[in-house]
């Protein structure tokens, strides 16, 4: 731990010289103490007598703050966990008392009658997190634990409910879905991009700042995504992408957008503001018993797979990390917009639109 000494300036008569400074401000240090290992574990053994509620209130500070903060949907999640779980059994413990029994004991026969075993898991997570962020003056952390699963009660993660669409249900929901939701559900399933990158995206030109489609409606350029009608950054960077559309859809995008220029893709009518996630569920997917929009994202996978799209545009197109040293070799392939747009056009959209019932946004606004 180190402390800057202001003395004074380095100018002017009588005033001391830039080496003199130095030597005062380490000789203040010195006499402080302040640099001390006693002083150093003196600090350390004040968080010792911390609550897992205090510990954890200063670690959602920190990783909100910290220069690469954590997503905005991340945060929610973590004080969800807090407030519903960890703090209620946990709060009041001492950090320092908090060891593998003590989930055993405490939390695993709460999880047992409601919580999934990768729920289990994720708010275990969450608390070694919490109890591993107290650092000594080395960085490494000073309540050193071995979270054994097994003695832990944590069930294995065997099976996630991953629903999926056929090109058949797809095209059935398309069809019978009209307005912004027809076009909303088309650029998922005819792209792969998350829910939030769709809702992301301006009619703007581009920008590092945003989520902006080309002026030709074939090309979108993933910067931001949105959760709860805010941008945030992407779920990983990887997510940060170009996505090429197939001429078909590129068409029914630029019927549904009309004249527009500027704003949202999908918009509010009254604020101009994103869609919200949750009410796309209710007015739109859970009507036609679709089980989440990762559905979508699923589908296009698949279709990305049954027409051998090449790794290195499946993975650009999904958003999925480089597979080996190979990939980062052929990262000039992604520059190749012809390239890219000939395979997007090759393989289409894997599923059918039926008849046009597009409404502009113009036509929506004013509905």
């Amino acid at each position: 731990m180190r402390i800057r000494a202001k003395i004074c300036p380095t100018s002017g008569p009588g005033l001391l010289t830039k080496s003199a400074i130095q030597r005062r401000a380490s000789e203040i240090i010195q006499e402080s103490g302040a640099d001390a290992v006693e002083h150093f574990e003196k600090c350390i053994a004040s968080t010792l007598g911390e609550t897992f509620r205090q510990r954890a209130d200063q670690w959602m500070i920190e990783v909100t703050t910290k220069e690469n903060p954590i997503a905005v949907a991340t945060a929610i999640s973590y004080k969800s966990c807090l407030n519903k779980w960890l703090n209620p059994n946990l709060g009041d413990l001492p950090l320092r008392s908090i060891y593998a029994d003590t989930v055993r004991d405490i939390l695993s026969p709460k999880f047992a009658a409601n919580l999934a075993p990768k729920s289990r898991h994720g708010i275990v997570a969450v608390l070694q997190l919490i109890v591993a962020s107290v650092k000594d003056k080395h960085g490494e952390p000073v309540h050193k634990r071995t979270w054994n699963h097994d003695f832990m009660g944590l069930p294995e993660v065997k099976y996630q409910h991953r629903p999926k669409l056929t090109a058949e249900q797809v095209s059935a929901v398309i069809e019978a879905s009209a307005g912004r939701y027809r076009v909303l559900g088309a650029l998922l399933a005819g792209t792969g991009m998350r829910i939030g990158e769709a809702l992301a995206t301006r009619l703007e030109p581009y920008s590092e700042d945003h989520t902006t489609i080309s002026p030709d409606f074939k090309t979108i350029h993933v910067r931001k995504s949105v959760f709860r009608s805010a941008e945030q950054k992407p779920k990983t960077e990887n997510a940060i992408r170009s996505v090429d559309i197939c001429d078909a859809l590129a068409a029914i995008l630029k019927e549904f957008v009309g004249t527009r220029t500027t704003g949202f893709l999908f918009r509010s009518r009254s604020r101009g503001l994103p869609l919200l996630q949750a009410n796309i569920l209710g007015s739109w997917l859970h009507k036609h018993n679709v089980n989440g929009f990762h559905t979508f994202r699923r589908f296009r996978t698949a279709h990305l797979r049954k027409c051998r799209v090449p790794w290195d545009l499946e993975k650009l197109w999904i958003g999925h990390a480089n597979k080996d040293v190979t990939d980062r070799y052929a990262e000039q392939l992604e520059e190749d917009v012809a390239y890219r747009q000939e395979w997007a056009n090759k393989i289409a959209l894997g599923f059918t639109l039926g008849p046009s019932n597009v409404v502009s946004i113009k036509d929506h606004q004013a509905a």
